[in-house]
């Protein structure tokens, strides 16, 4: 739906009428709701043919979305996708590597917007709620040529010349291994960290709350990798918030 039909009508407190459970689907949310997220989309994003294409997703296929990923997804798009483009700007960008993707809508809304990068979503099953969307974006007239599927463990993907490594909410070691590929590729990297059990980075941490626990433990990951900058999507969205952005040595 086009931007202007919406424009004003979007406020952050709006964002209290949704349940975050991740057991709520945007299939169970009533019409108010359903057009309360499109106002969202149409104003945070800003591009009518951006907000067609998540109502499309919306419309059609609401049974594979979850309400919490579809807000957590478009906010770490909006963050994660001005990152690359101040990277692909400074030449440090070919390839986007989404990685431990699951179902895909961000590797597809990277790759609908930047269509001269290859995009590579990655994970241990294609599934088919990543066909699906792909097939909204095609219906659109986007040829999407640039993204593919990778069914593997990430590990084993290997990274080439200015590649941007994505990882989001990948528990435990998985950001540590997805960081460490990307330094050993001086990539770029956006991570927004997930569960981070002791001994992974620290022996441990006392005597902190939940969120304050996961704070520090984001801090460190953040200085042992090099991030330049530390940014974060809405905590009603999610708890664990945190989105870790770095550059190659030379560039950061």
């Amino acid at each position: 739906m086009a931007k202007e039909k919406y424009d004003g009508l979007w406020q952050p407190d709006m964002l209290d009428r949704f349940s975050m459970n991740p057991n709520v689907m945007v299939r169970d949310l009533d019409g108010e709701r359903l057009e309360l997220i499109l106002t969202y989309v149409a104003e945070t994003g800003r591009s009518e043919s951006l907000s067609a294409l998540i109502s499309g997703i919306v419309d059609r296929h609401p049974r594979y979305l979850r309400v919490k990923e579809l807000f957590e997804t478009f906010e770490a798009y909006k963050r994660i996708g001005q990152a690359i483009y101040e990277q692909w700007r400074a030449g440090n960008v070919e390839t986007i590597f989404d990685l431990a993707c699951g179902h895909g809508l961000l590797g597809i809304l990277l790759a609908w917007r930047f269509r001269k990068l290859r995009v590579v979503c990655v994970d241990l099953e294609r599934r088919p709620a990543f066909d699906h969307y792909l097939e909204i974006v095609r219906e659109q007239g986007v040829p999407m040529e640039n993204v593919e599927y990778i069914e593997s463990d990430f590990k084993d993907v290997e990274l080439g010349p200015r590649s941007y490594v994505i990882c989001i909410h990948a528990c435990n070691e998985g950001t540590r291994d997805a960081l460490e590929m990307a330094g050993a590729a001086n990539a770029c990297f956006a991570a927004m960290p997930c569960c981070i059990r002791d001994r992974i980075y620290l022996r441990r941490i006392n005597h902190l709350d939940d969120y304050a626990r996961y704070t520090a433990a984001a801090g460190v990951i953040a200085g042992r990798y090099g991030a330049y900058k530390i940014t974060a999507i809405d905590r009603r969205i999610t708890n664990r918030n945190l989105i870790l952005l770095g550059a190659p040595a030379q560039a950061s």
